[in-house]
């Protein structure tokens, strides 16, 4: 590991730091990809603010803000909220999918050199999570905007759902992911992060970052979950 770690440290001195200021990043997730048992979400919009995340799909939406143990989540139809500590997002996980987590639960057998280059017009850097000769997960990071810790600990708790092994490396690499694809034998060229859009003001953060009107809480997640 010690190797990688020289690597992520090298490739981190290497891209230009971030400019201070205002940002939202905005990324298109589909876990039921390789996680038909996510299915039921659809795809997820995650917008990445300096204050917090919001993710929303379809039938429930959340958000976070800096420093909060607890992800809010919404239930737009039914007009209902209630919080979930980020600890239980790793559970929620392994509960749902059960036994089919298959070859993606085991940690990668190593991490290939930092390769630089560019998504969308950002200055990225992609990370290999080698798993076999043509099994591999490619992670691409920006340091186009400072790091974002409740993004962070959200996509760390989702990844230890799936894998601790892969969460333990996952937590070195360096930057916020803005591109993630999967390659297996299953998975061909999967996208499973991508990149929408990314601008230098803050439009809308207050709002995503906020129970929207007329909500009420509703007292455990079961209640509206279903």
């Amino acid at each position: 590991m010690k190797p990688f770690v020289i690597a992520t440290l090298c490739a981190a001195l290497a891209v230009p730091l971030f400019a201070a200021g205002p940002y939202h990043l905005q990324l298109e997730a589909n876990p039921s990809a390789p996680f038909p048992f996510l299915g039921k979400f659809g795809t997820v919009t995650i917008h990445v603010y300096g204050s917090g995340v919001r993710a929303e799909t379809f039938w429930l939406n959340g958000f976070s803000r800096n420093s909060a143990r607890t992800v809010t989540v919404e239930n737009p139809l039914g007009r209902m909220y209630t919080d979930m500590p980020l600890a239980e997002i790793s559970l929620l996980v392994r509960k749902l999918g059960g036994a089919s987590l298959g070859p993606l639960s085991s940690p990668p057998e190593r991490v290939a050199a930092p390769v630089a280059g560019k998504v969308r017009g950002l200055d990225a850097t992609r990370y290999r999570l080698v798993y076999g000769p043509e099994a591999w997960i490619d992670v691409w990071t920006t340091r186009a905007m400072p790091d974002n810790p409740q993004f962070r600990a959200i996509v760390n708790e989702f990844v230890a759902g799936v894998s601790p092994g892969a969460a333990a490396v996952a937590r070195n690499i360096p930057g916020t992911p803005i591109y993630v694809e999967l390659n297996f034998r299953r998975f061909k060229k999967v996208p499973l992060v991508r990149l929408k859009s990314f601008s230098s003001n803050n439009e809308g953060e207050r709002d995503a970052l906020s129970v929207g009107t007329l909500y009420f809480r509703a007292p455990l997640l079961e209640s509206i979950w279903k």
